[in-house]
């Protein structure tokens, strides 16, 4: 679900001696839900704050420019083949300051919320995907030029990597803090995703995101044995269209008739 809102109002700065200055303001909000927490895909990408990530001011050409996270948020759709309000980049983090490491996560619906494993398989995908397409055809017919030339540049933009048309470096995609061994823990290790109900701002003066607050702990246990945690069905246990059920300290999932 989106709204938006747009407000004029005129601002007073003493400091900077401003009087009466008329500003524009337009806010965006997407409903984000559990579910889309949860299924969501995430990317490291390294050489780029947060704020370099959404920022949509160019101080070198002093012009507005289009933001990574808007390029990131097409180039997603156009991969899909999802319209681009089905995309949802929900959360922005920096992770180290120097150098910048940023940690980005998105979802994307329709009915249902495609699962995490598409979405990071889909980047993967294209993350450096080379863009080898043969023209030779173009000049061996010059009755329908047009028409073939027009199909090379759709398939020529198509194939464009991700890192390119956006203009970043990804280092992971599935950010996964367990991945280099003995790093967080000397054996077993799992991550653990907490979602805090403490929203992450960053401010690009022009612009700013409001995120949801997404962390990957790791945890010196075997997943697959560690019952110290409380299960819910929130985490969509069940597979296969199976029906989720909380009882008895327990859950289980219920077979769909289909």
């Amino acid at each position: 679900m989106l709204f938006r809102y747009h407000l004029r109002f005129r601002v007073y700065d003493r400091k900077h001696t401003q009087t009466d200055v008329p500003a524009n303001v337009t806010i965006t909000v997407r409903e984000v839900t559990h579910e889309a927490i949860l299924n969501s895909g995430s990317i490291r990408i390294a050489g780029i704050t947060d704020e370099d990530f959404i920022r949509i001011w160019d101080y070198r050409t002093q012009d507005v420019v289009r933001s990574k996270i808007d390029k990131l948020r097409d180039k997603l759709s156009q991969l899909l083949g999802t319209d681009v309000e089905n995309i949802d980049i929900f959360s922005v983090q920096l992770r180290q300051q120097r150098p910048p490491i940023t940690d980005v996560r998105f979802s994307a619906h329709g009915s249902p919320y495609y699962k995490p494993i598409k979405l990071n398989g889909i980047v993967l995908q294209h993350r450096e995907e080379v863009t080898h397409l043969d023209i030779s055809h173009i000049f061996r017919s010059s009755s329908n030029f047009g028409t073939i030339f027009h199909s090379f540049l759709d398939k020529f933009w198509n194939n464009l990597q991700i890192e390119a048309e956006v203009g970043i470096n990804i280092t992971m995609v599935g950010i996964n803090e367990c991945l280099v061994e003995n790093l967080a823990c000397e054996g077993s290790c799992t991550n653990v995703m907490e979602v805090s109900t403490l929203p992450y701002l960053v401010n690009a003066n022009k612009t700013a995101l409001v995120g949801v607050r997404v962390d990957i702990q790791p945890e010196c246990t075997c997943g697959s044995r560690n019952f110290s945690r409380d299960e819910s069905c929130r985490s969509n246990p069940c597979h296969n269209g199976g029906r989720c059920i909380e009882g008895n300290g327990r859950l289980c999932a219920t077979c769909s008739k289909t």
